[in-house]
Protein backbone atom coordinates (compact mmCIF):
# COMPACT_ATOMS: atom_id res chain seq x y z
CA UNK A 1 0.00 0.00 0.00
CA UNK A 2 0.78 3.75 -0.27
CA UNK A 3 0.45 5.19 3.41
CA UNK A 4 0.40 8.68 4.39
CA UNK A 5 1.45 9.52 7.75
CA UNK A 6 0.77 12.73 9.49
CA UNK A 7 2.32 13.47 12.65
CA UNK A 8 3.30 16.98 14.65
CA UNK A 9 6.26 15.65 15.84
CA UNK A 10 9.08 13.37 14.02
CA UNK A 11 12.67 13.01 14.45
CA UNK A 12 15.10 14.38 14.59
CA UNK A 13 12.57 15.76 17.32
CA UNK A 14 12.39 14.09 20.85
CA UNK A 15 9.62 12.78 22.40
CA UNK A 16 7.26 10.43 22.48
CA UNK A 17 4.90 10.91 19.72
CA UNK A 18 8.08 11.41 17.68
CA UNK A 19 10.18 8.15 18.31
CA UNK A 20 6.27 6.22 17.92
CA UNK A 21 5.75 7.26 14.42
CA UNK A 22 9.06 6.78 13.46
CA UNK A 23 9.32 3.16 14.54
CA UNK A 24 5.22 2.71 13.55
CA UNK A 25 6.75 4.05 9.64
CA UNK A 26 9.65 1.74 9.92
CA UNK A 27 7.26 -1.48 10.31
CA UNK A 28 5.20 -0.28 7.78
CA UNK A 29 8.20 -0.17 5.22
CA UNK A 30 9.62 -3.47 6.31
CA UNK A 31 6.25 -4.81 5.82
CA UNK A 32 6.79 -3.83 2.17
CA UNK A 33 4.76 -0.31 2.09
CA UNK A 34 5.30 2.95 0.90
CA UNK A 35 5.12 5.47 3.30
CA UNK A 36 5.55 8.92 3.19
CA UNK A 37 5.62 11.54 6.44
CA UNK A 38 3.82 15.25 6.75
CA UNK A 39 5.10 16.67 10.18
CA UNK A 40 6.40 19.63 11.00
CA UNK A 41 10.16 21.49 10.85
CA UNK A 42 12.67 20.66 14.08
CA UNK A 43 11.28 23.11 16.62
CA UNK A 44 14.26 24.13 18.54
CA UNK A 45 13.01 23.53 21.95
CA UNK A 46 12.40 19.75 21.78
CA UNK A 47 15.76 18.93 20.29
CA UNK A 48 18.66 17.21 22.02
CA UNK A 49 21.93 19.55 22.77
CA UNK A 50 23.35 17.76 19.73
CA UNK A 51 20.86 18.97 17.30
CA UNK A 52 20.10 22.59 18.45
CA UNK A 53 20.94 25.21 16.12
CA UNK A 54 21.33 22.17 13.14
CA UNK A 55 19.41 22.97 9.94
CA UNK A 56 17.32 19.85 8.61
CA UNK A 57 15.81 19.60 4.96
CA UNK A 58 12.74 19.92 4.30
CA UNK A 59 12.37 17.01 2.30
CA UNK A 60 14.56 13.60 3.05
CA UNK A 61 14.14 9.74 3.05
CA UNK A 62 15.35 8.10 6.43
CA UNK A 63 15.26 4.74 6.47
CA UNK A 64 12.66 3.98 3.33
CA UNK A 65 10.12 6.89 4.78
CA UNK A 66 9.66 9.77 2.85
CA UNK A 67 9.53 12.83 5.26
CA UNK A 68 8.18 16.31 4.11
CA UNK A 69 8.78 19.19 6.84
CA UNK A 70 6.74 22.21 6.61
CA UNK A 71 8.06 25.61 7.96
CA UNK A 72 5.43 27.43 9.97
CA UNK A 73 5.09 29.81 13.45
CA UNK A 74 5.74 27.70 16.79
CA UNK A 75 5.08 28.78 20.33
CA UNK A 76 6.09 26.20 23.18
CA UNK A 77 5.40 28.23 26.63
CA UNK A 78 2.50 30.82 25.63
CA UNK A 79 -1.12 28.79 25.46
CA UNK A 80 -3.08 31.22 23.19
CA UNK A 81 -0.18 30.77 21.06
CA UNK A 82 0.47 27.14 21.48
CA UNK A 83 -3.20 26.96 20.87
CA UNK A 84 -3.51 28.90 17.17
CA UNK A 85 -0.36 27.37 16.19
CA UNK A 86 -2.90 23.46 16.56
CA UNK A 87 -5.21 25.44 14.30
CA UNK A 88 -2.99 26.95 11.55
CA UNK A 89 -1.12 23.32 11.16
CA UNK A 90 -4.36 21.57 8.90
CA UNK A 91 -3.94 24.92 6.51
CA UNK A 92 0.26 24.30 6.16
CA UNK A 93 0.12 20.36 6.11
CA UNK A 94 -3.10 20.43 3.48
CA UNK A 95 -1.07 22.87 1.22
CA UNK A 96 1.80 20.26 1.23
CA UNK A 97 -0.33 17.64 0.77
CA UNK A 98 -1.22 18.93 -2.43
CA UNK A 99 2.28 19.34 -3.74
CA UNK A 100 3.29 15.97 -3.10
CA UNK A 101 0.82 14.96 -6.27
CA UNK A 102 0.31 11.24 -4.82
CA UNK A 103 -2.50 9.68 -4.37
CA UNK A 104 -2.58 7.05 -1.42
CA UNK A 105 -4.93 4.10 -0.18
CA UNK A 106 -5.24 5.57 3.23
CA UNK A 107 -3.74 7.95 5.58
CA UNK A 108 -3.10 7.69 9.55
CA UNK A 109 -2.96 10.87 11.41
CA UNK A 110 -1.81 11.54 15.29
CA UNK A 111 -4.26 12.85 17.50
CA UNK A 112 -3.77 15.78 19.14
CA UNK A 113 -3.62 18.38 17.39
CA UNK A 114 -7.41 17.70 17.44
CA UNK A 115 -7.92 20.35 14.77
CA UNK A 116 -6.01 17.90 12.56
CA UNK A 117 -9.14 16.46 11.89
CA UNK A 118 -9.92 19.36 9.73
CA UNK A 119 -7.24 17.95 7.54
CA UNK A 120 -8.33 14.67 7.44
CA UNK A 121 -11.48 15.94 5.94
CA UNK A 122 -10.07 18.23 3.13
CA UNK A 123 -7.46 15.22 2.04
CA UNK A 124 -10.60 13.27 1.75
CA UNK A 125 -12.54 15.69 -0.31
CA UNK A 126 -9.56 16.13 -2.29
CA UNK A 127 -8.82 13.12 -3.87
CA UNK A 128 -10.90 10.77 -1.63
CA UNK A 129 -8.23 9.59 0.43
CA UNK A 130 -9.16 7.99 3.73
CA UNK A 131 -8.07 9.04 7.06
CA UNK A 132 -7.43 6.64 10.32
CA UNK A 133 -7.46 8.95 12.83
CA UNK A 134 -5.00 7.78 16.11
CA UNK A 135 -6.51 9.53 19.35
CA UNK A 136 -3.27 9.22 21.68
CA UNK A 137 -5.00 11.96 23.48
CA UNK A 138 -8.30 13.54 24.06
CA UNK A 139 -8.58 17.52 23.92
CA UNK A 140 -9.86 19.26 25.37
CA UNK A 141 -10.89 17.21 27.95
CA UNK A 142 -7.10 16.49 29.37
CA UNK A 143 -6.83 20.65 28.95
CA UNK A 144 -9.66 21.68 30.98
CA UNK A 145 -8.72 18.71 33.41
CA UNK A 146 -5.74 20.39 34.37
CA UNK A 147 -7.00 24.33 33.75
CA UNK A 148 -4.79 24.92 30.68
CA UNK A 149 -8.32 25.69 28.75
CA UNK A 150 -10.54 27.71 30.95
CA UNK A 151 -12.18 30.20 28.01
CA UNK A 152 -15.62 29.04 27.81
CA UNK A 153 -15.52 29.95 23.94
CA UNK A 154 -12.96 27.84 22.90
CA UNK A 155 -13.89 25.03 25.44
CA UNK A 156 -17.28 25.09 23.58
CA UNK A 157 -15.18 25.18 19.83
CA UNK A 158 -13.28 22.25 20.65
CA UNK A 159 -15.83 20.31 21.88
CA UNK A 160 -17.38 21.10 18.54
CA UNK A 161 -14.23 19.78 16.57
CA UNK A 162 -14.04 16.64 19.29
CA UNK A 163 -17.64 15.48 18.26
CA UNK A 164 -17.28 16.53 14.29
CA UNK A 165 -14.23 14.32 14.57
CA UNK A 166 -15.57 11.20 16.25
CA UNK A 167 -19.05 11.52 14.32
CA UNK A 168 -17.49 11.78 10.95
CA UNK A 169 -13.98 10.04 10.79
CA UNK A 170 -13.19 7.37 8.43
CA UNK A 171 -11.90 5.06 11.34
CA UNK A 172 -10.62 5.70 14.73
CA UNK A 173 -7.65 4.02 16.93
CA UNK A 174 -7.07 4.47 20.47
CA UNK A 175 -4.54 2.94 23.14
CA UNK A 176 -7.14 1.05 25.81
CA UNK A 177 -10.36 -0.16 26.02
CA UNK A 178 -11.56 2.77 28.00
CA UNK A 179 -10.94 5.13 25.04
CA UNK A 180 -13.36 3.00 22.99
CA UNK A 181 -15.70 3.83 25.40
CA UNK A 182 -15.08 7.33 26.25
CA UNK A 183 -15.29 7.74 22.38
CA UNK A 184 -18.41 5.73 21.95
CA UNK A 185 -20.68 8.18 24.95
CA UNK A 186 -19.65 11.53 22.64
CA UNK A 187 -21.28 10.00 19.50
CA UNK A 188 -18.14 7.69 18.29
CA UNK A 189 -19.43 4.48 16.11
CA UNK A 190 -17.94 1.46 17.90
CA UNK A 191 -18.03 -0.32 14.65
CA UNK A 192 -15.25 1.78 13.46
CA UNK A 193 -13.02 2.09 16.75
CA UNK A 194 -10.18 0.09 17.24
CA UNK A 195 -7.86 -0.63 20.44
CA UNK A 196 -4.05 -0.68 19.27
CA UNK A 197 -1.48 -0.47 21.75
CA UNK A 198 1.68 2.07 20.65
CA UNK A 199 4.90 -0.54 20.11
CA UNK A 200 8.15 -0.97 19.68
CA UNK A 201 10.66 -2.79 16.97
CA UNK A 202 11.90 -5.11 19.53
CA UNK A 203 14.12 -6.05 16.49
CA UNK A 204 15.77 -2.93 16.92
CA UNK A 205 15.61 -2.40 20.56
CA UNK A 206 18.82 -3.85 22.05
CA UNK A 207 20.97 -1.68 20.53
CA UNK A 208 19.28 0.70 22.38
CA UNK A 209 19.39 -0.83 25.59
CA UNK A 210 23.13 -2.58 25.40
CA UNK A 211 24.33 0.77 27.34
CA UNK A 212 24.20 1.14 30.67
CA UNK A 213 27.15 3.69 31.71
CA UNK A 214 24.64 6.35 32.55
CA UNK A 215 25.69 6.28 36.46
CA UNK A 216 29.28 6.30 36.11
CA UNK A 217 29.00 9.14 33.47
CA UNK A 218 27.95 11.13 36.38
CA UNK A 219 29.72 9.82 39.50
CA UNK A 220 27.12 8.24 41.21
CA UNK A 221 27.38 4.87 41.19
CA UNK A 222 26.96 4.13 44.33
CA UNK A 223 23.43 5.71 43.99
CA UNK A 224 19.99 4.23 44.02
CA UNK A 225 18.83 6.19 41.06
CA UNK A 226 15.33 7.23 40.88
CA UNK A 227 14.34 8.80 37.36
CA UNK A 228 11.76 10.72 35.45
CA UNK A 229 12.40 11.09 31.95
CA UNK A 230 9.94 12.99 29.80
CA UNK A 231 7.80 15.86 29.06
CA UNK A 232 7.37 18.31 31.81
CA UNK A 233 4.06 19.79 31.56
CA UNK A 234 0.89 20.73 33.39
CA UNK A 235 -0.44 17.37 32.69
CA UNK A 236 2.31 15.67 34.73
CA UNK A 237 2.01 16.83 38.20
CA UNK A 238 6.08 16.16 38.19
CA UNK A 239 5.63 18.84 41.56
CA UNK A 240 4.79 15.27 43.61
CA UNK A 241 8.58 14.02 42.81
CA UNK A 242 10.61 17.08 44.34
CA UNK A 243 7.69 16.98 47.72
CA UNK A 244 9.15 13.22 48.15
CA UNK A 245 12.67 13.96 46.87
CA UNK A 246 12.53 16.27 49.93
CA UNK A 247 11.54 14.40 52.33
CA UNK A 248 14.10 12.08 51.28
CA UNK A 249 17.12 13.97 51.61
CA UNK A 250 18.16 12.02 54.46
CA UNK A 251 18.96 9.35 52.31
CA UNK A 252 21.76 10.27 50.48
CA UNK A 253 21.90 6.90 48.73
CA UNK A 254 18.82 7.91 46.66
CA UNK A 255 18.96 10.24 43.66
CA UNK A 256 16.39 12.11 41.89
CA UNK A 257 16.81 12.60 38.17
CA UNK A 258 14.56 15.03 36.23
CA UNK A 259 15.02 14.11 32.08
CA UNK A 260 13.04 16.83 29.73
CA UNK A 261 11.81 20.11 28.98
CA UNK A 262 8.05 21.87 29.01
CA UNK A 263 6.42 24.25 30.14
CA UNK A 264 7.09 23.48 34.22
CA UNK A 265 10.52 22.73 33.36
CA UNK A 266 11.63 26.82 34.72
CA UNK A 267 8.94 26.31 37.79
CA UNK A 268 10.75 22.91 38.75
CA UNK A 269 14.02 24.13 38.20
CA UNK A 270 12.99 27.28 40.66
CA UNK A 271 12.16 25.01 43.22
CA UNK A 272 14.82 22.78 43.14
CA UNK A 273 17.33 26.26 43.84
CA UNK A 274 14.98 27.98 45.72
CA UNK A 275 13.90 25.22 48.68
CA UNK A 276 17.91 23.43 48.05
CA UNK A 277 16.33 19.72 47.17
CA UNK A 278 19.73 18.76 46.99
CA UNK A 279 19.15 14.94 45.65
CA UNK A 280 17.18 16.36 42.52
CA UNK A 281 18.97 16.92 38.80
CA UNK A 282 17.52 18.39 36.03
CA UNK A 283 18.46 17.29 32.83
CA UNK A 284 17.53 18.63 29.29
CA UNK A 285 16.08 16.47 26.44
CA UNK A 286 18.71 13.45 25.34
CA UNK A 287 19.14 12.11 22.44
CA UNK A 288 17.27 8.76 22.03
CA UNK A 289 19.71 6.83 22.74
CA UNK A 290 21.01 8.66 25.98
CA UNK A 291 17.40 8.20 27.10
CA UNK A 292 17.75 4.77 26.85
CA UNK A 293 21.05 4.65 28.38
CA UNK A 294 19.38 6.76 31.41
CA UNK A 295 16.23 4.94 32.15
CA UNK A 296 18.47 1.79 31.34
CA UNK A 297 21.01 2.83 34.01
CA UNK A 298 18.09 3.76 36.61
CA UNK A 299 17.25 1.72 39.71
CA UNK A 300 13.22 3.01 39.23
CA UNK A 301 11.30 4.69 36.75
CA UNK A 302 8.63 7.21 37.68
CA UNK A 303 5.72 7.72 35.42
CA UNK A 304 3.28 10.48 36.80
CA UNK A 305 -0.23 12.10 35.95
CA UNK A 306 -1.80 15.10 37.51
CA UNK A 307 -4.65 13.65 39.77
CA UNK A 308 -7.29 15.78 37.82
CA UNK A 309 -6.59 13.83 34.58
CA UNK A 310 -9.69 12.03 33.99
CA UNK A 311 -9.31 10.75 30.06
CA UNK A 312 -8.34 7.54 29.29
CA UNK A 313 -4.55 8.06 27.94
CA UNK A 314 -1.75 6.47 28.67
CA UNK A 315 2.06 8.13 28.86
CA UNK A 316 4.06 7.42 26.01
CA UNK A 317 7.02 6.44 28.12
CA UNK A 318 5.53 3.72 29.62
CA UNK A 319 6.30 1.15 26.51
CA UNK A 320 9.85 2.10 26.40
CA UNK A 321 9.80 1.33 30.39
CA UNK A 322 8.77 -2.37 29.94
CA UNK A 323 11.03 -2.83 27.14
CA UNK A 324 14.04 -2.29 29.10
CA UNK A 325 12.44 -4.09 32.02
CA UNK A 326 12.42 -1.20 34.17
CA UNK A 327 10.45 -1.54 37.60
CA UNK A 328 7.73 1.48 37.33
CA UNK A 329 6.39 3.32 40.06
CA UNK A 330 3.12 5.19 38.88
CA UNK A 331 2.00 8.45 40.47
CA UNK A 332 -1.12 8.17 38.43
CA UNK A 333 -5.37 8.22 39.31
CA UNK A 334 -6.31 5.29 40.55
CA UNK A 335 -8.99 4.85 38.07
CA UNK A 336 -6.92 5.90 34.94
CA UNK A 337 -6.10 3.67 32.34
CA UNK A 338 -2.47 3.81 32.77
CA UNK A 339 -3.00 2.16 36.60
CA UNK A 340 -5.45 -0.51 35.35
CA UNK A 341 -3.19 -2.00 32.71
CA UNK A 342 0.13 -1.44 35.49
CA UNK A 343 -1.84 -3.67 38.27
CA UNK A 344 -3.39 -6.07 35.31
CA UNK A 345 0.29 -6.93 34.53
CA UNK A 346 1.79 -6.74 37.81
CA UNK A 347 4.04 -4.20 35.71
CA UNK A 348 4.38 -1.41 38.27
CA UNK A 349 3.47 0.11 41.70
CA UNK A 350 0.63 2.76 41.41
CA UNK A 351 0.57 5.40 44.09
CA UNK A 352 -1.82 7.98 44.49
CA UNK A 353 -1.28 11.29 43.28
CA UNK A 354 -0.55 14.18 45.61
CA UNK A 355 0.46 11.54 47.80
CA UNK A 356 4.24 12.22 48.19
CA UNK A 357 4.28 9.78 51.48
CA UNK A 358 3.06 6.81 49.30
CA UNK A 359 5.71 7.83 47.12
CA UNK A 360 8.74 7.81 49.61
CA UNK A 361 7.42 4.62 51.17
CA UNK A 362 7.58 2.92 47.51
CA UNK A 363 10.66 3.87 46.61
CA UNK A 364 12.52 2.95 50.09
CA UNK A 365 10.68 -0.14 49.23
CA UNK A 366 12.15 -1.32 45.98
CA UNK A 367 15.46 -0.19 47.13
CA UNK A 368 15.63 -2.89 49.84
CA UNK A 369 13.79 -5.36 47.45
CA UNK A 370 15.85 -6.40 44.57
CA UNK A 371 13.54 -9.33 44.18
CA UNK A 372 10.40 -7.17 43.52
CA UNK A 373 12.04 -4.85 41.13
CA UNK A 374 12.71 -7.53 38.92
CA UNK A 375 9.28 -9.20 38.92
CA UNK A 376 8.12 -5.93 38.46
CA UNK A 377 10.36 -5.02 35.39
CA UNK A 378 10.11 -8.93 33.86
CA UNK A 379 5.92 -8.49 34.03
CA UNK A 380 6.44 -5.38 32.09
CA UNK A 381 8.53 -7.00 29.44
CA UNK A 382 6.44 -10.19 28.94
CA UNK A 383 3.54 -7.63 28.03
CA UNK A 384 4.86 -5.56 25.82
CA UNK A 385 6.01 -8.48 24.02
CA UNK A 386 2.92 -9.67 23.85
CA UNK A 387 0.98 -6.54 22.95
CA UNK A 388 2.83 -3.84 21.84
CA UNK A 389 5.34 -5.37 19.13
CA UNK A 390 4.89 -3.57 16.37
CA UNK A 391 6.09 -6.46 14.28
CA UNK A 392 2.67 -8.27 15.19
CA UNK A 393 0.37 -4.76 16.28
CA UNK A 394 1.21 -3.66 12.41
CA UNK A 395 -0.98 -6.47 10.93
CA UNK A 396 -4.18 -4.46 12.66
CA UNK A 397 -3.22 -1.60 10.90
CA UNK A 398 -3.42 -3.53 7.68
CA UNK A 399 -6.71 -5.16 8.10
CA UNK A 400 -8.25 -1.66 8.69
CA UNK A 401 -6.87 -0.11 5.83
CA UNK A 402 -7.64 -3.05 3.42
CA UNK A 403 -11.47 -3.94 5.16
CA UNK A 404 -12.45 -2.41 8.43
CA UNK A 405 -12.45 1.66 7.05
CA UNK A 406 -14.35 0.28 3.54
CA UNK A 407 -17.03 -1.30 6.04
CA UNK A 408 -16.32 -4.93 5.14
Amino acid sequence: MKLLLVVAYFPPEIGSAAHVYFDLAKAFVKRGHSVDVITSYPRKFNLSREDKGKEFPLEETLDGIVIHRCVHPTQRDNVVLRGLEHFILPRYYFKRYKKLGKKFDGCLMYIPPLPLYYLARKIKRYDGTKSVLNFQDFHPQELTDVGVLRNPLLITIMKHIERQAYKNADYITVLSQGGIEYIVKRGGDPQRISHVYNGVLLSELEPLVARKDFKKKEGIEEKFLVSYAGILSPFQGVDLILDAAKKMEGHDDIVFYLVGDGMMKQQLETRVKEENISNVRILPFQSREDYFNIINSSDVSLVSLDERMKAPCLPGKLINLMAVRQPVIAAVPLKSETAKILRKTRSGIVVPPGDDEHLVNTVLHLRKTIRDKENVGEHGRRFLEENMNLENNIRKYEEIFTRKMDGD
